[in-house]
């Protein structure tokens, strides 16, 4: 009797012991999605933690502190060779910041005057802070953080996706404004919400190079020169405190923080709700859908590029331009590995560009109108992360669909080759041969 009932408890723990493995190893390999998750809840509860101004002070600690941390990481990983390669690659920033900053507001703008038309704005299911919000997110540069983050999560080239974070807000920081004012539409409903003059951006261009430097430009050179002239030592750090995965970490933070920024505010429980339901809805369909738009434009079917290069890169008037500017403008397929680099960096919206752009563009507007312009470029950034997760396993099994398929081609050379080699070699041993 005893026996059967030490089996049985025995049987118990076992089934106990691999349910709590199955439990932990879900979480280790979802980890950073429930850091997102926890980070919303604490934004929810205690936004003024982390949120500007807050307990911690986020917009130094975390915006300057966290993201420096990030990209001396990247800069200590990565290969100088890897960077100058990718620094002029021209193609790869044409794509990029055309489909982040000129294509992605072109269709933005179509939408908004597709709802104003259904009369979404005077029906009152629409705020028009949202959309004026609307046209911030689709004017302003790709993200700081998290698109080198999960490009690198994803197995993707993360050196060309600093370069283009380094070039889109550069870029973006000057070009935004005038986007905006160019973009917004001139709609009765939405006259009240016109913003400033263009006076008013000498801080925000201030402060938004200030941090491109201080975050991103000096720990990246740091970072560099000590994979330069310690390159051992170097390794070894990374190796030995997991250096890789606390880049992940770091972006929990900065979503801690946006969370909290979107909820301090108190503009998404005062707004009315079909608007910001709409609007989160909305962001997931605008970011899935800039990413395929992205994935097409670096990694175009066969026959399109070909259709494509026909009528433009190998017309009369192709073969006429500068060989440079010829095979900048041919249409090809990148690298997998780059493609996930423009599909990240391509369909992200940063909120250090967006936040103070907004606060300075309508600063004569009250703190509320002001704050609800904000609630778009806040969910946009905080969604994007969310789903830039979920890409990327998506992006991890494509690149290994990649992989494989390389293999099995380079396999099927081979054979082929040594069938040709058998072939040749029974032909030199037939009888007709031996005769002559």
């Amino acid at each position: 009797m005893d026996h059967e009932t030490s089996e049985k408890d025995s049987a118990e723990h076992s089934k106990a012991y691999r349910y709590a493995k199955q439990v932990f190893s879900f979480i280790i390999d979802n980890w950073l999605v429930i850091g997102f998750g926890v980070a919303a809840i604490l934004g929810y509860f205690f936004p003024h933690v982390a949120a500007r101004g807050g307990i911690i002070r986020s917009e130094y600690s975390i915006l300057y502190g966290a993201i420096a941390l990030i990209f001396l990481i990247n800069g200590a990983q990565l290969s100088p060779e890897k960077l100058r390669e990718h620094a002029t690659n021209w193609r790869l920033h044409i794509v990029v910041q055309v489909t982040n900053l000129v294509l992605i507001p072109v269709l933005q703008l179509i939408l908004i005057y597709i709802i104003i038309a259904a009369g979404g704005i005077t029906s009152g299911n629409i705020d028009p802070s949202i959309l004026v919000g609307m046209v911030i997110v689709a004017c302003i540069p790709t993200t700081v953080a998290s698109n080198v983050v999960m490009t690198r999560n994803a197995g993707g080239d993360e050196a060309a996706a600093i370069i283009e974070v380094v070039i889109g807000n550069v870029i973006g920081s000057f070009l935004s404004p005038f986007l905006i004012y160019g973009v917004l539409p001139h709609d009765p409903a939405l006259e009240s919400l016109r913003p400033a003059t263009p006076s008013t951006l000498g801080p925000v261009y201030v402060s938004v190079l200030k941090q491109l430097g201080l975050s991103v430009l000096v720990p990246l050179a740091v970072g560099q020169g000590a994979r330069w002239t310690l390159p051992k030592q170097t390794t070894w750090v990374l190796r030995t405190f997991y250096l890789a995965k606390l880049g992940s970490f770091l972006m929990v933070l900065v979503a801690w923080s946006t969370f909290s920024s979107a909820f301090e505010t108190g503009a998404l429980e005062l707004l009315p709700k079909s608007s910001v339901i709409f609007n989160v809805f909305l962001n997931i369909a605008e970011y899935l859908v800039f990413t395929v738009v992205c994935y097409y434009i670096a990694c175009p079917p066969l026959a399109v590029a070909k259709l494509l290069n026909a009528y433009v890169a190998e017309s009369k008037f192709g073969y006429r331009l500068p060989d440079v500017l010829r095979r900048t403008i041919t249409v090809k397929r990148m690298p997998r590995d780059l493609v996930v680099a423009v599909c990240f960096c391509g369909a992200a919206k940063t909120t250090s560009v967006g936040i103070p752009l907004a606060a300075a563009m309508w600063s004569k507007q009250d703190n509320f109108t002001i704050a609800s312009i904000q609630v778009p470029v806040l969910l946009y950034t905080v969604e994007q992360v969310f789903i830039a997760q979920f890409l990327t396993i998506f992006f991890k099994w494509w690149l290994r669909q990649g992989k494989k398929k390389q293999v099995t081609d380079v396999e099927s050379s081979e054979t082929d080759d040594v069938g040709d080699g058998e072939e040749i070699l029974r032909n030199s041993h037939s009888p007709s041969n031996e005769k002559e």
